[in-house]
C-alpha cells in the first residue's frame, strides 16, 4: 500500500491507494472509494459490463435489485452495514442487472464483486 499526502489551506490530508484487479482503492478516514479505468468502448456492438464491488469487509443488510432488472444511475443496489454504519452502493450508470454475486446477511470482503450490470442495447 502506498500513500499520498497533500496539503490544502493549511491543512495535510492522507490518502491510502492499494491496487486491486481491475481498478485502484483509494482510502481516507472515515471512507474508501474504489476507481476504474474508464470502461472500454463495447468490442464489435456487444454489451459492456461493470462490477459493483464491496467497498469494505461489511454484512449485506439488503439486496435492492434482483437479475434482469432495468436500473437508473443512482438506484440503491445494495446496502452494505460496517461499523454501525449503513453504506448504499448504486448504479454507476444505466443498465440492467446481469447477476447478482451476494445475499442478504452475506459477509463480505473488501472488492468482493457484488453486481454485475450490463449498459442497455
Amino acid at each position: 500500500m502506498a500513500w499520498i499526502a497533500f496539503e490544502h489551506e493549511g491543512r495535510r490530508h492522507r490518502f491510502a491507494v492499494a491496487r486491486a484487479p481491475g481498478g485502484l482503492w483509494v482510502g481516507w478516514p472515515g471512507g474508501a472509494k474504489f476507481f476504474v479505468p474508464p470502461r472500454p468502448a463495447a468490442v464489435a456492438g456487444g454489451p459492456v459490463h461493470e462490477e459493483v464491488r464491496a467497498p469494505m469487509t461489511a454484512k449485506v443488510v439488503k439486496l435492492a435489485t434482483r437479475v434482469g432488472a432495468t436500473v437508473k444511475t443512482g438506484d440503491v443496489l445494495v446496502i452494505l452495514e460496517a461499523m454501525k454504519m449503513e453504506y448504499r452502493l448504486t448504479a454507476p450508470h444505466d443498465g440492467v442487472v446481469e447477476a447478482v454475486h451476494c445475499a442478504e446477511k452475506d459477509l463480505v470482503d473488501l472488492g468482493k464483486v457484488l453486481v454485475t450490470l450490463e449498459e442497455p442495447e
